[in-house]
């Protein structure tokens, strides 16, 4: 694991989210858990030796931060934003979340296959503790403050802890990888990158992607605006959804994160469609 301060570890590296510990006084604080099994026992045996886990945040619902929930089901409580349950393990793409897992394992972490429980074993382990806006944990010497972040999904959040100047954005951004608009709402997602802003930190801990500062948070921003304004002109030209999909990629810009190169098309297509639409509701505006 990469040690970013003297408490915070993550993990750049591997297929899925960036999975990372907050040590604090009172235990280790996990943000999002690793989507393959290996890295993950290991990271949870990293932590125990310093000591309790106090807790687990979903940064969200999707897979790749919350696959790894069944094995905290008897360390710690989850927490989560309150809308995290409409979305908590359901399918990936078309497939079921716990055939889409295996057929991950078995392609990229076959040794961690054997720690994969049977589908009727597997716990989903939805959060136990939930906010609505803001909520913040007293740990002892650090406070970890949770702020309802949503854009990239509803029950988007980002933690951020103050003493250590480090800030987990979850999907909020993606550094230097293709960004998934896929479930975005591309409105809420602008104001919250424009909320994190305001926080004062050195270390952003994005969803995808390698650690960076607080000035990448205008290049996200920018790429964001750029595929709309592509999307516009394309409308502009007389362009349909149809036409604007098979003429619109930004594939050459970004590789897509860790593992899912087979995601390229999947991606362009649907920041398309997001686009798209958000375009037409500011037109009915």
């Amino acid at each position: 694991m990469q040690q970013l301060t003297k408490n915070v570890y993550t993990d750049t590296t591997i297929r899925g989210c960036n999975p990372s510990i907050l040590f604090t006084d009172a235990g280790a604080v996990f943000i999002d858990t690793a989507q393959w099994i290996t890295p993950l026992l290991e990271m949870i045996a990293f932590a125990k030796k310093r000591g309790p886990i106090k807790y687990l945040i979903n940064t969200e619902g999707h897979i790749d931060h919350i696959f790894g929930n069944h094995w905290f089901a008897k360390e710690c409580p989850v927490i989560g934003h309150e809308r995290l349950n409409d979305m908590f393990w359901l399918v990936a793409g078309d497939v079921p979340c716990y055939e889409y897992s295996v057929d991950v394992l078995e392609r990229q972490d076959p040794e961690g296959l054997k720690f994969m429980p049977s589908k009727e074993d597997y716990i989903v382990n939805r959060p136990q503790i939930t906010f609505s806006q803001n909520m913040t944990l007293d740990l002892g010497s650090h406070k970890v403050h949770l702020y309802h972040t949503p854009g990239h999904c509803d029950a988007q959040l980002c933690v951020y802890s103050p003493e250590e100047r480090t800030v987990f954005v979850g999907d909020t951004v993606f550094v230097e990888c293709q960004t998934w608009l896929h479930s975005a709402n591309i409105k809420e997602l602008l104001a919250s990158l424009a909320f994190i802003e305001t926080l004062d930190f050195d270390y952003l801990v994005p969803g995808h992607g390698p650690v960076v500062g607080k000035e990448y948070i205008a290049k996200q921003r920018a790429f964001i605006f750029e595929w709309i304004e592509t999307v516009r002109d394309g409308m502009n030209k007389g362009w349909d959804l149809d036409e604007c999909i098979k003429r619109i990629s930004f594939a050459d810009r970004f590789p897509v994160d860790i593992g899912q190169d087979e995601m390229m098309d999947y991606i362009q297509e649907k920041n398309v469609i997001k686009c798209y639409n958000y375009i037409l509701d500011q037109r009915k505006d």
